[in-house]
Order: structure tokens, then C-alpha cells, then sequence
């Protein structure tokens, strides 16, 4: 039997035109995709005076040819990428959480590995932490009224905010040592976010921050196991531990195009905040490895990292980026940090060397 043909309402009118958007929207970003997979792979980066070619948007290795593209989840680090890790440097655990610049990835969640559409990183969590990052970017959204990971669409990958704090959960628990920043897009009632939090058993490692205190020093806070700060866009301070981001935080814009377009221009939070996220990554109008190379290459990455003191005031606490292991990413935050923490020893030396003197007077 022939059924007739509905009649279109007035009222269907407005989601068919969003239908009709979001389907142009996808082909546009496609479109886009393989664009940029051509030119990136007619591209060279110099990285470490070798000749590499640029990975492009659907390719699945690493710009170190020791590394199998197969590599899995929770590997061990990075090959060839030297000491990248935080803890293993002298002076680590005589710093404070505000003069090391770690190392964070954007969309921390958005990953290659676990099938995410249009991913922002090539591995998960656990991996990602296990070749040093030592920051998350997270985005928290709802779904049937629980708290899941996921960015812009769940038709592009998700997965339950409690299995993400598990994975850190897990990782600090066998790295009793570490230090980790989860900052958060949140579109989640607090509460909800606490609940998760709870659950993963992260809530005795959080560290609390009282506004206008200086931040603790490394080795205070694994003493304590205060070894997690969170930071969120919305609902901070609701719980304890729980940082509204921008009363801490000031930040670099995070909509740049092309390398050229790098800038130390202050986008969100006051001046006067005494953390500083240096935001370093290329979205065009998606990620992908092919820009991340360009972004994350030593002639570009190195000069905003050593050049941000003096251009902002600030010290580069957040350095995000898409794709960490592209480039030499870890290995010019290690290089960075210790050069800092190399300082901050022989100004303690000579702070000590000055106040003897004057003891001795």
C-alpha cells in the first residue's frame, strides 16, 4: 500500500536547515582533510638536521622510524626522544608546580588509537602520560545524563569520563612521583564531575590552590600525595580542589591557522594570573599530523617556548600541543626544563653563598 507523501510543517523547517548545515559542515571539514594530507606530504620539516617527511592527516607513524606505527597502548617512551621526563631530571623534586613547563595535550582524549574520527593525538591517555605529557586537556559533556569525554560530536569517538580517571588513576599509583594537570572544557554539573572523580579514587590526590598562596614545591607535594591539580571553565570552586580555571590561568589564543599567525597575544584570564597555558597548535580547519608537524618543528616550537618570559612576563607553564610525538616536541621541553631548573639551582647556591657571607660579617 502507497502511503502519501507527509506534507512538510513550518515547525520541521529550522531542523531540516540544521540537517542540511551539519551535512555541509562535515564536507566541508573532508574536504579540508584531504587537502591538507596533500600538501603535507609534499612538505619537509628539518628535525634535528635530518630531513623528515611531514606524516600526513590519515597516517599512523611516528616521526621516529625506531618506533613501530603499531606501537600499542602503554608502551614504553618515546625512542630516541632523550630524558623527557620530568622526575628524571636533577632538580625536579627541589622545583615548584609553577617553574616547570609541562608538557599537555590538546583533546587529550581525541586519540587515533582507540578509532576517534578527526583525532587531535595518536595516542591514549595512558600512553600519552607514559612518554611524559604530564597535562590533559579534556572535554566533559553529557550523554543520558552521564558525564562522558568527547569533542564537538559523539558521532566522532567518546568514552565515559570515569574510564579517563581510571587511566590516570592507575598511572599515578604506579608512579608515585609524578605530577599531572587535568584542565577541562566542561559543559557537566560539578557535582557530576566530582562523583567521577570519586569513583576513579582521585579525590584524596587533588591538590587544593588558596588564591593569592604561592604554589607548593614538587617535592611538598608528593611528600603529601597531593600529586593531581585540577582546572575547569565551569563550576570551579563548587569542591574543594575543583580551580576555576581562569581565576588561575592566562592563556594564548587557541584558533591559529598557520605557523606565521604564532603570537603571545593574551586571549582569556586576567594579566595578573600567575599561570600561563601557551597554547601551540594548528587547526585548519581540523588537526592533523601534517600541521603538527609544522607547528611542533624546532625552528617554530623552540622560540615560543624560550621567548614567552620575556614577551608575556609569565613562565610557559602549559605548553599544548596536538600530536606531542611529532617533531622534537618532549625532547625541547626536557631541554628547556632543565636549562630552567639549571638556574634555579645556581640561584639557590648563590642565595645560600649570600646569606653565609652575611652571617659570617
Amino acid at each position: 500500500m502507497r502511503h502519501p507523501t507527509p506534507s512538510l510543517r513550518i515547525t520541521d523547517i529550522p531542523q531540516r536547515i540544521l540537517d542540511v548545515q551539519v551535512f555541509l559542515g562535515l564536507l566541508v571539514v573532508f574536504l579540508q582533510v584531504v587537502l591538507n594530507a596533500g600538501l603535507a606530504c609534499s612538505q619537509e620539516v628539518k628535525s634535528k638536521g635530518k630531513a623528515v617527511p611531514v606524516a600526513h592527516a590519515n597516517d599512523n607513524v611516528l616521526t621516529d622510524p625506531e618506533r613501530s606505527p603499531e606501537a600499542k597502548q602503554g608502551g614504553s617512551a618515546l625512542v630516541g626522544s632523550g630524558n623527557c621526563h620530568p622526575e628524571q631530571m636533577p632538580g625536579y623534586r627541589q622545583s615548584r608546580y609553577d617553574r616547570i613547563a609541562w608538557l599537555v595535550t590538546h583533546n587529550a582524549m581525541s586519540n587515533r588509537a582507540e578509532g576517534w574520527w578527526f583525532p587531535n593525538q595518536s595516542f591514549g591517555i595512558t600512553r600519552q602520560l607514559e612518554d611524559g605529557v604530564r597535562g590533559l586537556m579534556l572535554d566533559v559533556h553529557l550523554i543520558d545524563g552521564e558525564p562522558f569525554l568527547l569533542h564537538s560530536s559523539a558521532m566522532l569517538g567518546k568514552t565515559p569520563l570515569g574510564t579517563g580517571l581510571a587511566e590516570i588513576e592507575a598511572f599515578m599509583q604506579k608512579h608515585t612521583d609524578v605530577i599531572v594537570t587535568v584542565i577541562l572544557e566542561c559543559y557537566v554539573p560539578a557535582a557530576k564531575v566530582r562523583d567521577a572523580f570519586e569513583k576513579a579514587g582521585l579525590l584524596s590526590r587533588l591538590h587544593h590552590q588558596t588564591d593569592g598562596n604561592p604554589w607548593p614545591g614538587i617535592d611538598d607535594m608528593i611528600a603529601d600525595d597531593k600529586r593531581l591539580v585540577v582546572f575547569t571553565d565551569s563550576g570551579g570552586g563548587e569542591w574543594r580542589g575543583y580551580h576555576d580555571v581562569w581565576k588561575f590561568c592566562q592563556e594564548t589564543h587557541y584558533s591559529v591557522k598557520r605557523v606565521e599567525n604564532f603570537n603571545f597575544k593574551r586571549n582569556r584570564g586576567n594579566s595578573s594570573n600567575s599561570l600561563f597555558i601557551l597554547n601551540h597548535f594548528l587547526t585548519r580547519p581540523v588537526a592533523g599530523l601534517g600541521l603538527a608537524m609544522q607547528a611542533n618543528a624546532s625552528s617554530v616550537l623552540k622560540p615560543r617556548i624560550e621567548g614567552c618570559e620575556k614577551a608575556t612576563m609569565r613562565f610557559p607553564n602549559f605548553v599544548v600541543v596536538d600530536f606531542y610525538e611529532c617533531g622534537d616536541t618532549p625532547a625541547l621541553l626536557a631541554d628547556f626544563n632543565l636549562e630552567t631548573l639549571g638556574k634555579q639551582k645556581g640561584d639557590l647556591l648563590d642565595h645560600a653563598d649570600r646569606s653565609d657571607a652575611t652571617l659570617k660579617k
